[in-house]
């Protein structure tokens, strides 16, 4: 063919090429997809802060908006147990009594168990909460128990520092 051009043949791209460049792609955004999903389920329970406080009474610290668990065992066997007294207008009550029976033995009956109380320090400060050991209705009076906490709500920027 005089005059003519060669022709020329067209090349295609190799597509192994084009594959050893995407896997590393891939295993990136897999790698920083992972990342992030971890990241944002930790920030998710940050939230979560209760302080436990001991069953005989006592002082308890806490940093404002924290909530305070009061466990407290009554003797289910008689009915006798335990009733908020009084608390400081600084601490909401946001739950309670709540009572959880200990895992029963088969054959028994009268088995221990808790009594919970929750409160939300609102305000910094110094509370006091009181409990007092009741009899249930129709029953002799109980024996004068009281259990008082000392309870010290202080703002979240300086409860680190304790």
């Amino acid at each position: 063919m005089i005059g003519s051009r060669p022709r020329r043949r067209l090349r295609r791209p190799d597509w192994r090429l084009e594959m050893r460049w995407s896997r590393p792609k891939s295993a990136c955004v897999a790698l920083l997809t992972g990342m992030a999903g971890v990241m944002v389920a930790g920030c998710a329970t940050l939230e979560r802060d209760n302080v436990a406080a001991p069953s005989d009474g006592g002082a308890v610290t806490l940093r404002n908006g924290a909530a305070l668990v009061v466990s407290l065992t009554p003797d289910p066997a008689t009915g006798y147990g335990w009733v908020l007294k009084s608390a400081d207008p600084k601490l909401w009550e946001i739950g309670g009594p709540d009572a959880t029976q200990d895992p029963k033995p088969p054959g028994l009956i009268g088995v221990a168990g808790t009594t919970a109380f929750r409160f939300r320090a609102k305000a910094p400060g110094t509370s006091i909460i009181e409990f007092a050991w009741r009899a249930p209705p129709g029953q002799p009076a109980a024996p004068e128990k009281v259990v008082r906490y000392t309870v010290t709500a202080l703002p979240p920027a300086w409860f680190g520092l304790m």
